[in-house]
């Protein structure tokens, strides 16, 4: 793992410029998201975890799960540096909610993306929820017992 605080400058440039150079799309089926009002909900069903963002975020998110190559949602208005939107990405895909693609990096985002991205005023920003764990992934066909009635989980 790359330790960015003992990188040099050049060092951290060129990881950077990789990251806003590829193309990313959302990590498989087990990742589920739903946009309510402004506000976007991911859920990873494999893990049982939900994310949210800030308005920023909820943005981006929408940006690069379209298929936006991140250097496209590089610009002068922004209200997050070049430098934001990579750690923000970087979070993105350590959670496993967004991997590399192989599709061609240069997917502009559509016009309609960039006016929500205007609008943003905060950082992005990603929260982890992991309380509802259990619910999510209890199988409500499967982990039934007669006495107990649902959801009767079982002890691993």
């Amino acid at each position: 793992m790359e330790i960015f605080g003992l990188c040099s400058n050049s060092a951290r440039r060129g990881k950077g410029e990789q990251v806003l150079a590829a193309r990313y799309k959302v990590a498989g089926q087990d990742i589920v998201s739903e946009t309510f009002d402004d506000d976007v909900v991911v859920l990873d069903l494999n893990s049982g975890r939900y994310f949210s963002f800030t308005d920023a975020g909820c943005r981006l998110w929408q940006a690069l799960a379209e298929g936006a190559s991140p250097r496209s949602l590089v610009f002068p208005q922004a209200v997050y540096s070049e430098e934001e939107l990579e750690a923000f990405l970087g979070r993105l895909v350590d959670h496993g909610l967004l991997v590399a693609d192989q599709a061609e990096a240069d997917a502009a985002a559509s016009g309609e993306a960039m006016d929500r991205l205007s609008a943003a005023r905060e950082k992005p920003d990603i929260f982890v929820f992991d309380d509802l764990a259990d619910l999510f992934l209890a199988d409500p066909i499967h982990d039934v017992e007669e006495p107990v009635g649902w959801p009767a989980v079982k002890k691993g």
